[in-house]
C-alpha cells in the first residue's frame, strides 16, 4: 500500500459554529466517542501509512501542544506549528510547507470523520498525474456546503461557484470531503498570509490550467463542525453507520444498553437511560432517573437526578444550574 509519508492537519480555527464549547476548548479537541476529534484524525493518518504529521494551531494553541505532548499516536511523528496570527487554510499550509520534504502531501481536517481509503485516493492521484486531488462526497448537500463540479474525465471545473463553469449544470455536483493530496507545485503557489486554500489555491491553479482532479469517496462521511452535526456523527458511529476504529472505540468507553456509550470513569445511577447514540465522557456523574436521548455529555459534568434532555451537548461551559434549568423546562 502506497500513501504519502507526510500529512498536514489544519487545526488552528476558532470553531465558531461550536460556540460556546470552543470558547474554552479548540474544536479539534472536542470529544467524539469520548476521545478528541484530532485523535481520530491522527489514527486515520497512522493506519493509512503516514509517518510524519504537521499540525497548525492558533486558537487555544497550548492545549493542542499539550495534547500532542501526550503522545496520542505512538510511532507517528507529530509536529505542531503555532501561528502568530490566524492564517486561514491557505496561509496555514504555506506557513508549514517550508519545513516539509518536497513530496506529495496528504491534507486532512479534524472536524471531518469518514472512512477514507487514503491509498485509493493516492493511487488515483498518481495515475492521473494530478498536481492536486480533492476527495469528494455525495453524502452532503452541495447547496449547503458549496458544489464541486467535474468534467466527464474527473477534472475539477468549478468549486462553490467561484469559477462559474459547471460543465453539467443539471448535475448538483459533489461536496469537498476535506481530504486532499497536494504536490509541491500546488503548495508552492500559496501565499504566507491569511488566505483560503480553495480561493487562493485551487481556483488560481484551475485558472492557470493546472491539473486538479476529483476523487469520489463512496463511504461514510460526517461533518462535526456544529453541535447538531457532531451529535449526528456520534449517533452514526454508535449505530454502525459510520465505521470506527475498534481500538479507539475501546479506549473511549463501553456500550451502555442498545445505543449508549460511556467512559469507564463515569458514574451512572442504576436507572439511567441513554438512547439514540448518547455518549458520556470521563469523570461524569449521572444522577438517578436521568433520561438522555442523542446527547453528548462533556467531561467532568454532573447531570442532576431526573434530568430529561434530547439532542443536546451537556456540560463544558454550561454550569450544573444550566442543566438543572434545562431539566425543569423539559418536564
Amino acid at each position: 500500500m502506497t500513501v504519502p509519508q507526510q500529512a498536514i492537519i489544519l487545526a488552528a480555527g476558532e470553531g465558531r459554529r461550536l460556540r460556546p464549547y470552543t470558547e474554552t476548548l479548540p474544536k479539534p479537541l472536542m470529544p467524539f466517542l469520548n476521545l478528541p476529534l484530532l485523535r481520530h484524525t491522527l489514527r486515520l493518518a497512522a493506519r493509512s501509512g503516514v509517518s510524519r504529521v504537521w499540525i497548525n494551531a492558533w486558537h487555544h494553541a497550548q492545549k493542542i501542544v499539550d495534547f500532542v505532548g501526550s503522545s496520542p499516536e505512538p510511532g507517528l511523528e507529530i509536529n505542531v506549528v503555532v501561528e502568530d496570527k490566524l492564517l486561514g487554510t491557505g496561509g496555514g499550509l504555506a506557513n508549514i510547507w517550508p519545513q516539509m520534504e518536497r513530496s506529495a502531501t496528504l491534507l486532512l481536517l479534524p472536524d471531518i470523520v469518514a472512512d477514507f481509503d487514503i491509498a485509493a485516493l493516492y493511487e488515483h492521484h498518481q495515475t492521473q498525474q494530478a498536481c492536486a486531488t480533492m476527495a469528494l462526497t455525495a453524502k452532503a448537500s452541495p447547496a449547503h456546503y458549496g458544489a464541486v463540479h467535474t468534467d466527464h474525465e474527473g477534472r475539477i471545473t468549478d468549486i462553490a461557484g467561484l469559477r462559474a463553469k459547471p460543465t453539467n449544470p443539471a448535475h448538483p455536483g459533489f461536496v469537498n470531503a476535506s481530504a486532499h493530496i497536494l504536490e509541491p507545485e500546488f503548495l508552492d503557489r500559496l501565499p504566507v498570509e491569511p488566505s483560503c486554500f480553495v480561493r487562493q489555491g485551487y481556483v488560481p491553479a484551475l485558472d492557470d490550467g493546472l491539473h486538479c482532479r476529483g476523487w469520489v469517496h463512496k463511504g461514510a462521511w460526517h461533518d462535526t463542525g456544529s453541535p447538531a452535526a457532531l451529535l449526528a456523527a456520534q449517533h452514526a458511529a454508535i449505530s454502525g453507520a459510520l465505521p470506527t476504529d475498534d481500538a479507539l472505540l475501546a479506549l473511549g468507553g463501553r456500550r451502555f444498553g442498545a445505543s449508549g456509550y460511556v467512559h469507564p470513569s463515569a458514574e451512572l445511577a442504576d436507572d439511567v437511560q441513554l438512547i439514540e447514540g448518547t455518549t458520556v465522557a470521563q469523570n461524569c456523574v449521572i444522577g438517578a432517573g436521568v433520561q438522555l436521548s442523542g446527547c453528548l455529555v462533556m467531561p467532568d459534568t454532573h447531570v442532576p437526578p431526573l434530568t430529561r434532555a434530547q439532542d443536546q451537548i451537556l456540560g463544558g461551559p454550561h454550569r450544573t444550574s444550566d442543566i438543572e434549568a434545562h431539566s425543569r423546562a423539559c418536564t
